[in-house]
């Protein structure tokens, strides 16, 4: 089983729409895949079906507010096969916070409670370096960094970036940064091309080859409630995240291999 936190300091950089459609993309690929929800908007749940507003199911915010050991009860599956989630409400970040202060000695959800029945796991962080991103972090394999293709973005990866570092030297010292990629990448536009290149220059190896472009298909994606390698297979968007899951997938390996 492996573990990626996709993260980032600054929101609208698409990383929602990124953690989802790569966990479409593996589940795809036949891969048992567990999409967590970390994130109180719970933007990632609603794209795969699971609307809080609209269905009665348990939560992530149940599973902290229970106290429970085993996580596999407030799990659920999602109409693509291979693709399970583990669903967030609004109310998680304030349960989250209050708990947290009661008994810092802890985090909530641990590396003991991620199923080992999947091939991988996959957090949905929210978009600040709170609790929950921490949380995450502390436990995960590999972080994920989503980049939009814009000048104003750069502060948010640095600060990032940093957090990282902050983890691996007092939380998770195994915790590697799997890649940065590119997204919102709007081919017709200079400062677009100039951010991209600036960004292969700063972070070189770390760069992802695959970029991921605007694209209506994407938010069409979000609003039928489904990834876009199931919703439309043949679009860029499905393209471009179906070559990045597959960066992910070799970059991964070869880790394991050294």
């Amino acid at each position: 089983m492996t573990s990626i936190v996709v993260l980032n300091n600054k929101g609208g950089v698409g990383k929602t729409t990124s953690v989802v459609n790569i966990a479409g993309a593996l589940a795809q690929k036949n891969k048992k895949t567990l999409l967590v929800d970390l994130d109180p908007a719970a933007s990632a749940s609603v794209h795969l079906g699971l609307d809080k507003n609209t269905g009665d199911f348990k939560t992530l915010c149940d599973f902290i507010l229970e106290g429970a050991d085993d996580v596999h009860p407030f799990i659920r599956e999602t109409a693509f096969k291979h693709l399970h989630c583990l669903p967030s409400e609004p109310a998680l970040s304030d349960f989250y916070d209050e708990m947290v202060h009661e008994q810092e000695d802890r985090f909530f959800f641990e590396r003991g409670h991620l199923p080992e029945r999947y091939d991988y796991i996959l957090f949905d962080s929210p978009p600040n370096m709170g609790s929950l991103a921490f949380n995450a972090l502390a436990l995960a394999d590999y972080v994920l960094i989503p980049v939009q293709t814009q000048f104003l973005a750069l502060n948010g990866l640095q600060l990032t970036l940093k957090t990282v570092d902050k983890v691996r030297r007092h939380l998770n010292p195994d915790l590697k940064i799997l890649g940065i990629f590119g997204t919102q990448y709007d081919r017709r536009t200079r400062v677009a091309r100039d951010v991209l290149e600036h960004l292969r220059q700063q972070h070189g190896k770390l760069m992802m080859k695959t970029v991921i472009g605007v694209n209506s298909k994407l938010t069409e994606a979000y609003n039928a409630q489904k990834p876009i390698v199931f919703k439309t297979p043949a679009a860029r968007g499905a393209r471009e995240y179906a070559a990045l899951t597959q960066e992910i997938q070799s970059r991964i390996k070869k880790d394991k291999r050294t």
